[in-house]
């Protein structure tokens, strides 16, 4: 039986993380979570959730920061808690956000059917996307604050009058952060840690980086399951995630789907969605837990 690892970062809304992880436990896959640091989490409080599958919470919790270079190594340490476990077959990288859309039977047809092949949805850069890592971040987890964010971009902009640039040997690629892997790639991903952490530590929203980066410059290139790369933020099939930046709230933040959103949903041809928020509409959460939930489960409640 081919197995899959689901490899979720999670940081809030655990009640709605509980539904997720209620949906993937299934005989064929594993769960690993990584809670943010900086969350109030007690493990002990999920015990028994599952039934079918193995459900892990990582001890080494990192403080992660929007567009840090700790999203970066917060997915590592998910990806070698994984491999160092087992042998999967794909490894699925969610946020606690997000829910599947479509039933397990399908979600592991499909990854049979398409054995060896990789998931990522690559993007074409804009003109600013090269600010990201040319040029030397101070503060790599102050993107999101106001004070660290202003005074990273003056020294991006001094870097800029000067003509100084970082990574220059590279050959930087972009694409979203969710993304489904083989066992190989997961692998060599691991294996290439230091080469990460080298490159990538003083660098700016990397998490939409590192990965398109190493896999476009290596033989995996050629596993992808669409290979050429599409304008930012459209909606794209490469990474089976249906990600609605059309309606979005702000460029950082896409769509957070509604009850009246149930049609399109499962229409889409995805197998997951993202983002979901219980505290903006928990009836389309509720609605797709209901239909989705393995029957036997439902039964027995």
């Amino acid at each position: 039986m081919k197995r899959h690892a689901y490899l979720i970062l999670a940081h809030h809304h655990f009640s709605q993380l509980r539904k997720l992880i209620e949906l993937l436990d299934d005989s064929r896959n594993d769960i690993y979570v990584h809670v943010d640091a900086k969350a109030r989490f007690d493990p002990k409080e999920w015990e028994g959730l599952c039934r079918h599958s193995s459900l892990v919470f990582l001890d080494n919790r990192i403080r992660v920061s929007w567009g840090g270079v700790s999203i970066m190594r917060a997915e590592l340490a998910l990806l070698k808690a994984a491999a160092d476990a087992h042998h999967y077959d794909y490894y699925h990288l969610l946020s606690g956000m997000d829910l599947p859309i479509k039933s397990q039977d399908v979600i592991h047809d499909f990854f049979d059917s398409h054995s060896g092949t990789e998931f990522l949805n690559f993007w074409n850069f804009k003109k600013t996307t090269a600010s990201r890592f040319r040029y030397y971040t101070l503060f790599p987890e102050g993107a999101g604050h106001f004070a660290t964010n202003l005074l990273n971009n003056i020294f991006k902009g001094l870097q800029m009058a000067v003509g100084y640039q970082i990574n220059r040997d590279v050959d930087f690629r972009f694409a979203s952060q969710w993304f489904s892997i083989t066992d190989e790639l997961a692998h060599y991903v691991i294996s290439k840690e230091d080469w990460l952490e080298k490159v990538f530590r003083h660098t700016n929203t990397c998490d939409e980086i590192f990965l398109a980066t190493l896999v476009w410059n290596s033989p995996f290139r050629e596993r992808l399951y669409v290979k050429e790369p599409v304008e930012e933020h459209v909606v794209n099939e490469s990474n089976m995630r249906f990600i609605d930046w059309t309606r979005g709230e702000s460029i950082r933040h896409p769509w957070t789907f509604r009850a009246d959103d149930w049609d399109l949903l499962m229409s889409v041809p995805h197998f997951w969605a993202r983002k979901f928020d219980d505290a903006v509409d928990s009836e389309i959460i509720d609605r797709i837990f209901r239909t989705l939930r393995p029957k036997e489960e439902t039964d027995q409640k």
